[in-house]
Formats: C-alpha cells, structure tokens, sequence
C-alpha cells in the first residue's frame, strides 16, 4: 500500500513520519497542492490525502486521471468537502473520506477568545498605530450579552456550554434538537430569533449549497446594528460584499473572521477583500488557524491517513462521505 499526502507542512511532516513508521506503510509527502499541473504525481499511489481547491468542483478531468492512476481513495484532511464533486467521484468510482471529528477544543476555544475579545474592544487597541492607552471604548462583561450560535453539532454544542457555565445567556439554531443544550436552560430558536436577539453571533455549520451566502445583505440587516460576528467556519456562508457594505454604514460592533472567500484559490492577504476588510478597525482577520493547535493537527493527520489505509485496505472506514 502506498499513500501520497499532499499539502504538507513542517508539522505535518513529523506526524506523518511517525505513523508511517508504526504502521510500516509507505507515505510519500509533498507541500504541493493537487491540481492538473501535479496529478501526474499520484501515479502508482493506491490512496491520496490532500486539501481539495476549488479546480475539484468543475473540473472532471481530476477525477478521471485519478482513477486511470490507480488512485482508490481521496482522504480528505478536513472536516469540510465542499469543493469535492462527488458526481465525478462516483463516476469514476472514488471512494471520498473526511475528519469529521477532531479537538472541538482548538476551534471552541478560538471562538471564546474571539467573543471576549469583541467583547473588550481589543481588535481597535490591536490596530491602533498609537502606542500611549487610551480608553476607546468600555467593554461589555460576558454575562450582559445574549450569543447566539449557528449550528450546535460537537463543536458548536461545546461552544454553547462553555458560554453558558461563564455566565452568558445562550441561544442556538440547529436543524435537529439538542436535548444536551435544552436541558441545561440553553434556548433553541428559529432563525429569525437568532437573528433578532443575538448581541454576539457565532457560526458553526459546514458550507453547503443551502448554507451558501446564509448571511447576505437581507439577513445581516435583521442583526441589531450593535451585534458582533464571528465566523470560524468557511468564508462562503457570509457574503462578503454585503458584511462590507454594512460595515461601511456603520453597523457591527466587531467582526472576526477566520475564513474568507476565495480563500482556497487565492489565499489570504492576496484574497480581494483582505484589504478591504483590514481598514475596519473593528474587523479581526485570521488565516484559517482557529483549528490550528497540535492536538487538533495530530487528530487531522492521523485520521485522514487511518481513513486511506483502511479504505484501502478493506473498502470502507468509519469516516466514508462517498463510496
């Protein structure tokens, strides 16, 4: 069996040695990125673990030159699969696995941080040129705000407990019931609710074609204009033009973003509304680390080649998307 993990960093490179060693399989490593330029690469590799761009979503020509590789699995080392096009991995017969569970601390504990951070004004202290205090703004304590979060699965549901046992009063929005949060005296709201009645608002749900945009023009004007948001989850659930128009006019105590749009395919400080968003002082910008702790990385690159080794090795895993 031979795995080929793409995308790899420093870190990464260790984790991978050590489970490589252990379970005596062979795992070539590259910090390339799978594209059309490099799938000549994946030649002879029975699985690949990678972080899909945004070229998987149309392009069926990756699909295909996999398969007429040999390639059986495509271990995905993230939760989120958005940009895999399972019609073309089905058709040419591509079995397609995620992490769908890792340290809900790195992420959880990143989102906390970012509320009290809002919470106390610390992006404008952070980008302010000037180097003498000043007291720009008084915060607001945890216990005085309702947050409200979108999405209650691991993560989310960890979020809201935290919160609540600091003292914050916690509302949710979830497609199923959460028997764990209610019981605790923690609300589940519709979506409007959530809207209307959240000073901050966090969100916790992955990018899909119905979570596409969720937080347009029209659904960000029904947050009160002294509301926060945060998003650690993909850039695309916000639209973006539309945060920065509201911005603009003034509305939104803070923001902390850890994903933008496009982030994929142009990375961060390249990405079109980088330097838009960075001339708000309220705004906090983060390249996609919320999760980027050594638990969190050892989880994730554990897990992604576990779900190589075993599909390749019995044609399923706990972690299967697509088979």
């Amino acid at each position: 069996m031979k795995i080929l993990f793409f995308n790899v960093s420093a870190v990464e490179a260790d984790l991978i040695a050590e489970w490589s060693a252990s379970h005596h399989i062979f795992v070539q490593t590259t910090s390339e990125s799978l594209r059309i330029e490099t799938m000549k690469m994946t030649a002879t590799f029975d699985a690949i673990v990678f972080y899909p761009g945004q070229q998987f979503q149309t392009d069926a020509r990756l699909y295909q030159q996999l398969a007429r590789n040999g390639v059986q699995c495509l271990s995905i080392k993230s939760t989120g699969y958005d940009n895999i096009n399972l019609t073309y991995a089905k058709q040419y017969q591509l079995t397609v696995t995620n992490v769908p569970n890792y340290s809900p601390e790195s992420v959880a504990h990143f989102t906390i941080m970012s509320i009290l951070m809002l919470l106390r004004h610390l992006p404008q202290y952070l980008d302010s040129k000037i180097t003498v205090p000043l007291k720009q703004g008084i915060g607001t304590e945890l216990t005085d705000v309702t947050v409200g979060l979108y999405g209650a699965g691991r993560l989310g549901s960890l979020v809201a407990r935290t919160l609540h046992f600091m003292g914050a009063r916690v509302i949710f929005n979830a497609r199923t019931p959460k028997p764990a949060l209610t019981a605790l005296g923690i609300a589940q709201v519709d979506f409007e609710t959530l809207l209307h009645e959240s000073d901050v608002l966090s969100i916790h749900v992955p990018l899909t074609d119905l979570t596409f945009h969720q937080f347009d023009y029209a659904t960000l004007a029904k947050m009160p204009d002294h509301a926060m948001l945060i998003n650690t989850a993909r850039g695309g659930i916000v639209d973006t033009s539309a945060l920065i128009t509201h911005l603009t006019a003034g509305k939104f105590q803070g923001v902390v973003l850890d994903a933008l749009e496009n982030e994929d395919t142009q990375g961060f400080e390249m990405n079109p509304y980088y330097q838009t968003l960075h001339a708000f002082g309220r705004v906090l910008l983060t390249p996609h680390i919320a999760y980027h702790t050594s638990a969190a990385v050892r989880d994730i690159v554990f897990t992604a080649l576990e779900n190589a080794r075993e599909t390749v090795k019995s044609g399923t895993s706990a972690n299967i998307v697509l088979n």
